[in-house]
């Protein structure tokens, strides 16, 4: 045999092998030990699998309604008045708890805004009479010293819009309180659904208190 057949032979083998080892990528690769499962929300991949009940327990939550605020008694003589009337929210939100009790105190007597501290909670108290409140953003929905609850990450502004009150007015105050405050504390303006607060939305909270005024004149 000479040396050219034995070249070719080593080089129709080495083809073999390589064209071998192509398919059985192809066809028999290892998959990917990672899927993606896309009935998962998106939201639960950033969230522990398993939390214990004392996790569960001791995590405060956000106040998506007012069920905390009708089920104290601080509140009962406010919504039990004000049950039908239309509601518009604000959040003031940070990533630390940097609205402490007694510096919130501080702020709002510093402040050009008058109010009444409630117990726990704030009204803020406009020229015209009207008010809104400001709470703490997280459950209970106030401050309590006999349970240490004495700084938040979340404040949160509540406008009840009532019959015969310039509810515009309102709420410029509380958009431009809710800018001096939250320029103060380095924090974000969210809407009810906890979005940032953009201008669109601001108009569109002005068109329903204007709305309301105008059907609620006499």
């Amino acid at each position: 045999m000479s040396i050219n057949e034995i070249i070719i032979i080593l080089l129709g083998l080495a083809i073999s092998v390589t064209l071998i080892l192509i398919f059985k990528r192809i066809f028999f690769g290892k998959k990917s030990a990672i899927e993606i499962n896309k009935k998962v929300n998106s939201r639960e991949l950033f969230e522990p699998t398993l939390k214990t009940d004392e996790e569960v327990i001791s995590e405060p939550s956000e106040i998506d309604d007012l069920e905390t605020f009708e089920g104290e008694a601080e509140y009962d003589s406010v919504f039990r008045a004000e049950e039908n009337s239309d509601l518009i929210t604000i959040h003031l939100e940070a990533e630390e708890q940097v609205f402490e009790y007694q510096n919130l105190i501080n702020f709002l007597e510093s402040s050009e805004f008058s109010f009444i501290d409630e117990g726990g909670w704030f009204r803020i108290i406009l020229e015209d009479g009207n008010n809104f409140m400001f709470v703490n953003g997280l459950n209970p929905g106030k401050f309590s010293e006999d349970e240490n609850i004495l700084s938040t990450s979340v404040m949160t502004l509540i406008y009840s819009m009532k019959p015969k009150s310039n509810s515009v007015n309102a709420l410029t105050e509380l958009i431009r309180f809710s800018e001096i405050t939250a320029k103060n504390y380095s924090t974000q303006i969210l809407d009810a659904d906890r979005n940032i607060l953009t201008q669109q939305m601001v108009e569109h909270y002005s068109q329903i208190a204007e709305e309301f005024d105008l059907n609620n004149i006499a």
